[in-house]
């Protein structure tokens, strides 16, 4: 492959990486943000929640319902006519005019059974109104040190006291009868010849633990899982906290639109970071981002990966098609030189040359003939053609007959071998270990030093056998690769060592078919390969 191309490719590569990466972060750290705004969004329903549920139960415990004991008399209606103030003032004419009891508008809310028009509830506002203006400016010791007229349980005593009103104009007295409860008053309005008045009493003074907890429980109905101080606020300053006090910051609370609060106090609720809730919220879609995310990124990595194999592959193709011409090359040479002497030369009647030339032709023949059986067994280790016929063999004696054998080729280099005991026995394949054994002692003759040394060692269960040299070594990025197929420790172009890259492939494959191991160390000026067979 083109070197410029396999560049591109690799930055196609990291870009996509980089922006997989980067739109998955960015997608998560918006669905974060959106998570941390809806948890803030469901404390505050939950906070106004909590408060409306507050007030809502307590205006139903706190309510009564006044009617006519005269049911025939229809004089008790709740109309503009006959509204609340008017009511409420002949309540008034059995007091004397003393004391001030404490009704406020506030804490009174009063409602009627009636389909009434704007106009006709604007003129019942009016006249209860007037009625708190005129009540409280009384003047009754009596009332004042009896009656608090600003609860339900005020009222009804005071009603229970006075036995009854005086409504009617010409000076007659009707009772008035009080019902408790909103389900009596739900009843009453079944009753179609009633007129009732509602009257729902609202407590100026907050059950801060009963607030908690209705907090609490539209917290735990949302799945929120935070600690919060409840605040309740009068003029600007703290009336009242709960909970945990350290909560103060202003970036984390909400404030109750309850529109049951007065103009100058405030229901607020602090409640610690948020971040962890919202992470919690976003992890089915972070932990799915970064599987996803993964996924892309291994797969680019094992795509460049195998780009990088394919161009690797690409190379050690170009160097063994360069390095088997260059092999067959010589010996075919050589067959043609000889041929064309005989031909043309007139040397067949020499019967001397026309043998040397025909000796020659044979060697090299020969010499073709294995490196093709070479080529041809390679294919077979990869697969279960190759079928070993063992033997249990003394391998003392076999290795120490093949080192004295390269020994008497190679009179420049000194081969050393040692084992420490004789005889040591193994079943092994003895063409093929002779074969492995071959490889080793002669990449250690052409690619390592003068000194080679050829150690046997029998050890437990096992038989450890190394070739080791003082060469130059390999480097350690090449180790791993030297086993390959058809790799050769790049070099250039020089063809000054012969071979196609298959030995120590060989070497690796029949080893491992006997049930051992080989492995390479190597550093600066000394290599050594090892082979671990079991014993027999």
């Amino acid at each position: 492959m083109n070197t410029q191309k396999y560049k591109w490719i690799f930055y196609l590569i990291s870009l996509t990486i980089i922006a997989t990466i980067g739109v998955q972060f960015f997608w998560n750290y918006k669905n974060y943000e959106e998570n941390k705004q809806r948890v803030a969004n469901e404390i505050q329903l939950s906070l106004d929640n909590a408060v409306e549920e507050y007030y809502s139960l307590l205006a139903k415990s706190n309510f009564l319902t006044i009617i006519n004991a005269d049911t025939k008399s229809k004089k008790l209606r709740f109309t503009s006519d006959n509204s609340f103030d008017t009511i409420f003032k002949k309540l008034r004419r059995n007091t004397k005019k003393i004391g001030k009891p404490k009704v406020t508008l506030s804490n009174i809310k009063i409602t009627s059974d009636d389909n009434l028009s704007k106009e006709k509830i604007d003129s019942i506002m009016l006249d209860t109104k007037k009625f708190v203006a005129e009540f409280n400016t009384t003047k009754d010791s009596i009332l004042k040190a009896k009656y608090k007229i600003d609860t339900i349980e005020s009222v009804t005593q005071f009603i229970d006291d006075k036995k009854g009103i005086h409504l009617n104009k010409n000076g007659t007295q009707s009772e008035v009868r009080y019902f408790k409860g909103k389900a009596a008053a739900d009843s009453l309005k079944l009753i179609g010849n009633l007129k009732p008045i509602f009257i729902s009493f609202l407590d100026q003074s907050v059950d801060y633990k009963k607030i908690d907890s209705l907090i609490d429980n539209q917290l735990l109905k949302k799945g929120i899982d935070l600690s919060y101080s409840f605040h309740h606020i009068k003029n600007d300053t703290i009336f009242k906290q709960t909970k945990d006090t350290t909560l103060v910051n202003n970036n984390f609370a909400v404030t109750s639109k309850s529109t049951y609060l007065k103009d100058f106090e405030a229901f607020k609720l602090y409640y610690s970071n948020p971040n962890f809730e919202a992470l919690k919220r976003s992890f089915g879609g972070i932990f799915l981002s970064l599987i996803l995310s993964l996924l892309i990124i291994t797969c680019l990595f094992y795509l460049l990966k195998i780009i990088n194999q394919q161009k690797e592959l690409a190379a050690i193709k170009n160097d063994l098609i360069s390095n088997i011409t260059h092999e067959f090359k010589t010996p075919i040479a050589t067959v043609s030189t000889a041929i064309e002497a005989i031909e043309n030369f007139n040397v067949i009647n020499d019967k001397e040359k026309t043998q040397r030339y025909l000796a020659m032709s044979a060697v090299q023949l020969k010499k073709l003939h294995q490196m093709v059986e070479k080529l041809l067994e390679t294919a077979t280790l990869d697969s279960e053609q190759l079928l070993l016929k063992k033997e249990t063999v003394d391998v003392v004696t076999l290795s120490e007959k093949l080192v004295y054998k390269h020994q008497l080729l190679s009179k420049t280099k000194e081969l050393i071998f040692s084992s420490n005991i004789k005889p040591i026995y193994l079943n092994v394949d003895v063409f093929h270990f002779e074969n492995v054994i071959s490889n080793l002692i002669d990449n250690a003759i052409k690619y390592g030093g003068n000194h080679i040394e050829i150690n046997i060692n029998a050890i437990l269960k096992s038989t450890e056998i190394t070739i080791a040299d003082d060469g130059n070594g390999i480097e350690k990025n090449q180790q791993e690769k030297i086993f390959d197929k058809f790799y050769r420790v790049p070099k250039g172009n020089t063809h000054d060592v012969k071979g196609f890259g298959i030995g120590l492939y060989y070497c690796k494959k029949i080893i491992e078919k006997h049930g051992g191991t080989i492995s390479v160390s190597s550093h600066k000026n000394q290599t050594i390969f090892k082979i671990t067979l079991p014993n027999a």
